[in-house]
């Protein structure tokens, strides 16, 4: 699962090169899209790759992207800072990627602040502080892990190796169940100022922006 944000004005500092633009009247659909009936060679797939990657870094506010393991940190952090400017629709708006708009004025604001926290030092030991949770996590995690192998093993060992954790029998499915339950899932969310930069240049040139 990942969430794709459009700025939806986003400011144009540089055009797509010609080559874009005629690979895409050759491929594209004419929506802005590749046609992906038609057969397109790998070396103009790769291309055309390239040059949307360049264009992307040219224009940061057309796009911004993460999985659900960096945007949620991302956007927690984000609600953190701004929760006297954002409503609440837009607070739980960036929850999810249903497509819900973030309006210019609480964009610029975003990027605003997110500046003044990564220039006076707030981020980088918000990042500290959070990356020493996560290693914990990740070590706890380990010995969790350790403990649902072993009872995997066990289980096996009596029961045969074809057996998956949802078919174990008892009682070792109550207790692998039981170990897996004790796993700390914050250790799959990254806290990354180099993230809490690109958002903040994404926003501050977007125009205001769609979380799908």
């Amino acid at each position: 699962m990942g969430y794709d944000v459009y700025g939806m004005n986003p400011q144009q500092n540089k055009d797509y090169p010609e080559r874009y633009n005629k690979i895409m009247e050759e491929y594209g659909s004419g929506d802005g899209w590749l046609d992906w009936d038609k057969k397109i060679p790998k070396k103009v797939l790769d291309e055309y790759y390239d040059l949307k990657d360049k264009y992307e870094t040219d224009n940061p506010g057309s796009y911004f992207r993460n999985n659900v393991w960096f945007w949620r940190p991302l956007w927690n952090y984000v609600c953190e800072v701004c929760e006297d400017f954002m409503t609440a629709d837009e607070i739980d708006g960036g929850h999810s990627n249903s497509g819900f708009e973030i309006p210019e004025e609480t964009a610029i604001h975003i990027a605003k602040v997110l500046s003044e926290k990564l220039a006076d030092g707030s981020v980088d030991e918000r990042e500290r502080k959070y990356e020493l949770r996560r290693a914990k996590a990740e070590a706890w995690n380990q010995e969790v892990r350790a403990e649902m192998d072993k009872i995997s093993k066990e289980c096996r060992d009596k029961h045969g190796q074809n057996k998956v954790p949802a078919n174990y029998p008892e009682p070792y499915n109550t207790q692998w169940q039981e170990a897996y339950s004790k796993e700390d899932w914050s250790a799959n969310y990254p806290y990354s100022k180099e993230n809490i930069e690109n958002f903040a240049k994404f926003c501050k040139q977007s125009g205001g922006f769609q979380i799908c």
